[in-house]
Order: C-alpha cells, then structure tokens, then sequence
C-alpha cells in the first residue's frame, strides 16, 4: 500500500460512529416533528369540536330572540346550554356539564341589541335590552387539553376554548316569497308622510282608504305602543295608523278603485311577478308550499306592477284560505285552506255579502279583552287546513313609485298581515287585514335600528 493511501485510511478510522450519531439525532427530530404534528393535530381537532359546539349552541338561541314574550332571554340561555351539553370535545369523548351558574358566572352566554354592540349575561341587561336583543354570544367553557409531544413549546396542557355569534338576520341574510300583492308605505326617511296619496287643496286626505283602523271612537287616533319596541321606530311610544302600520289595527294592503283610481290611475298594488294577467295572480295568489310562482324577493328589489284591477282574481286567489273555490280553482294539497277559517257573523246577501270578520289573537284563541273568544270552525268536505294560511307576506312599495300603467317599483321592507275575513264581492276587491308584525313566531322579527328592512328575518351565524 501506498504511504499516501495508508494516511488517509487511518484518518477515516478516526470518524467511525458519526453516522450513527447523525442517524440517531435525525430521528429524534423526526420524532419530534412527527409528535408535535400529532399534538397540534389533536389540539386542531378539538378547537374544532368546541368551534361547532359553539356555533350550534349560539343558533339555537338565536332561535329563542324570535319569540315575542317576556321569557325570550331565559329560553335562549337554555337553548344553548342544552345545545352545548349535548355536545362533546376531545375526540368526543368528553362532556360540557354546563350549568346555569356558570353561565353567568363565565360569561358564556351574552345578548345584544346590535351585532357590533356591548354583550350583556342575562342577569346583566334591563328589561328594555331584553325586549330588544336580536344578537347572541356563546362562548364554550375554557377546556385544559394535554400535551406530549409538545411540552417543550406549549407546555403540559394547553387551555382552549371557542366563540360564535348569531342572530336575527338582515337584509341580504333571508328572502321570503310573496303574494303579488303590494301595500301602500311612506317613502323612506319622509318624516312627515302620511299613508294617504292624494290630498285635496284644502290639504284634505282623498284617499283616507290606507288609514290604518285601531277601533274606537276615533279610530285614526295614534295609539300607545311599548317605548323602543318593534313597532315604536322612532321612539316616542306612540304609533299613528295614518304613516305607519301598527301592531293589532286594519288596513288595506290592497284596494279597488276609488273615484277611478288607485295610488295612481290603473295602478291597484297588484305585482307581475307571477306573470302577467289575472290567471296568474289567482294560481299565485292560491298556491302553497313550493308552489310559489313569485319568486324569492328582499328589500331593494324591483317588481313590476300589472295594470287593471283584478278583483275576481284576487277574490278567487286569496279566499282559497277559507275554503272556497271556485273561478277555476279546486281544493288540493297544493292551495289548502287554513285550519280555522272562522271570520264571525255576515251580513247581506249575494255580491253585497260582508263578514265582521276575528282579530289575530281570536283566530290563535287568545283573544284580548274586552274581545270575545271565538270557536274554531274548521274546513269542510273532507278538507285538510294548514295552520296560518291567513298571514300574508306582502311587500310594502312607497305610493309616490307607483305611476300609471305597468312600472317598475321597489321593495321597501316586508310584512305580515292577517286576513281576518274572506274577501267579498262587494268591495272590489278590496283586501282588509290586520297588522301582527313580530307575532307571527319563527317568520317574523324585526331590527330596532333600521326601520326599512324586511320583517321576515331568520337565525344567521355571523361570526
């Protein structure tokens, strides 16, 4: 062997064991970055357990914030600690156990009038932010998972915990399919509008017809409403019937001509968005279910309107909801009736026949004094009722959009109205309903900041 080849053999003897070492030190790394990626995996996955645990528990009490009663706040709280204990976390294996106290106590469940406003517990709020929370913020408890892998990094244990937000949706969150009919508003931010289209010289309504009607003896009169509430948008704890539609009055939403005209000469609030011709407003008009040929609509959509006044359409259409047919039209599963079709006493005979007709609360049995209660009468010949067939979703248009002929007119907000008795011959087809806004559970709500939006609203998570 060569000297040179002999010195450099006996350098490589010196480096005997260095792979071994390189080998040993690679796999420790390895098995480090395998172990923390298992630890953050298993944190990962249960950061994801609490986030839909928290999601969930904050829709179900969102659903809660639509009730229109004194124990709204208290049922969401439950709502979402049962939707919180029925869950669990850590490879589901591990329950909640949340109680009533903690809740109050660690702040888990907070309520708010605004979605980017101050969260208040239960215990926390005046009766004034409970009657207007429309927002819900659950938080899970704080849970301690542990480590292994990463101990040197995140230490023994790590505590995580998840946050979500629901509520009450708003314009863009929720369409609703409505009749083709409108009703006569106000223009937006026109403070000193009234429900009347025309006036004379004299400054006199012409057209007091889209008066609302609260009863007594001066029925016109504003009537006394809970201060803030959802049918007090500015605030004064008064609502007057002849701008704006207040809870429990008459109104109507839909009008035949009078002195030749409507909101304006061939314009009587009938909508072509079912298409165009009275076949189309009384197959609309009649459907239920899936069998909406209007079409989805929010605020800020344009509709066109149809011309001519289509009162045997409109009759036909809507009086399928006390069991009558006729024009065409004949009991199905597609236009049923509504389960009680009580209306009260008539009056008159033939086209001149009239009904006095049964408020909201009479037709749910549960009539406000001095209001009689009223025996339910439900449909005939064999005929199967669908509860609320009454309760009409109409679109509100300001008047000043309505032009002669057919026009293209906005959606200002949507309501809820009650057909309190069918719709006779003698009127021209006149549609007069009762006013129930928030009532309508699980339909309708309302945002207290913003009184030109849609009443028809639906739990949404936000964030």
């Amino acid at each position: 062997m060569r000297p040179e080849n002999m010195t450099k053999a006996s350098k490589r003897k010196g480096e005997r064991g260095n792979i071994l070492v390189y080998t040993v030190l690679s796999a420790f790394f390895l098995f480090m970055a395998v172990g923390l990626g298992v630890d953050l995996s298993h944190l990962y996955l249960t950061k994801t357990e609490l986030q839909n645990t928290a999601d969930a528990a904050a829709l179900a009490g969102a659903s809660a914030l639509k009730l229109n009663t004194a124990d709204k706040i208290p049922t969401a709280v439950t709502r979402a600690i049962n939707i919180m204990n029925a869950n669990k976390y850590n490879f589901n294996n591990r329950a909640y156990g949340v109680t009533d106290a903690q809740v109050e106590a660690q702040t888990l469940v907070q309520f708010s009038k605004n979605l980017n406003g101050t969260y208040k517990t239960r215990d926390a709020m005046s009766a004034t932010e409970k009657a207007q929370a429309r927002f819900i913020r659950v938080t899970t408890p704080s849970v301690a998972i542990n480590t292994y892998f990463a101990i040197p990094f995140l230490g023994l244990s790590k505590n995580l915990s998840a946050k979500a937000t629901a509520g009450l949706s708003v314009p863009g969150n929720v369409t609703a399919c409505i009749a083709p009919l409108s009703a006569v508003s106000c223009p937006p931010n026109a403070a000193n509008c009234s429900l009347c289209p025309s006036f004379d010289a004299n400054g006199v309504c012409t057209e007091p017809k889209y008066y609302g009607n609260c009863g007594g003896a001066n029925p016109n009169d504003p009537i006394a409403v809970t201060r803030n509430g959802a049918d007090d948008p500015d605030g004064d704890g008064m609502c007057d019937p002849k701008k704006e539609f207040c809870k429990g009055c008459t109104y109507n939403i839909r009008a035949g001509a009078q002195n030749g005209q409507g909101p304006s000469p061939g314009n009587f609030q009938v909508l072509r968005c079912a298409g165009n011709g009275a076949n189309e407003v009384k197959q609309a008009l009649a459907a239920y279910g899936t069998n909406c040929s209007c079409g989805p609509v929010s605020p800020g959509g344009a509709v066109e309107t149809q011309t001519g006044e289509l009162a045997g359409a409109v009759r036909a259409g809507l009086n399928v909801r006390f069991d009558q047919y006729g024009n065409g039209l004949s009991y199905g599963t597609d236009m049923p009736p509504d389960t009680n079709i009580a209306e009260g006493s008539s009056h008159d005979t033939g086209n001149n026949q009239w009904w006095d007709g049964i408020s909201w609360h009479q037709h749910q049995g549960t009539p406000i004094a001095p209001e009689p209660a009223v025996t339910p009468v439900g449909p005939s010949n064999g005929h199967s009722g669908v509860d609320n067939r009454r309760v009409l979703i109409v679109p509100l248009i300001p008047y000043t959009e309505f032009t002669n002929g057919n026009t293209m007119v906005h959606v200002t907000t949507l309501k809820g109205f009650f057909m309190r008795a069918q719709v006779s011959d003698g009127t021209g087809g006149d549609i007069q309903v009762e006013y129930i806004s928030d009532d309508i559970t699980g339909v309708i709500g309302f945002d207290p900041n913003n009184t030109n939006i849609t009443n028809v609203v639906t739990p949404v998570l936000y964030r």
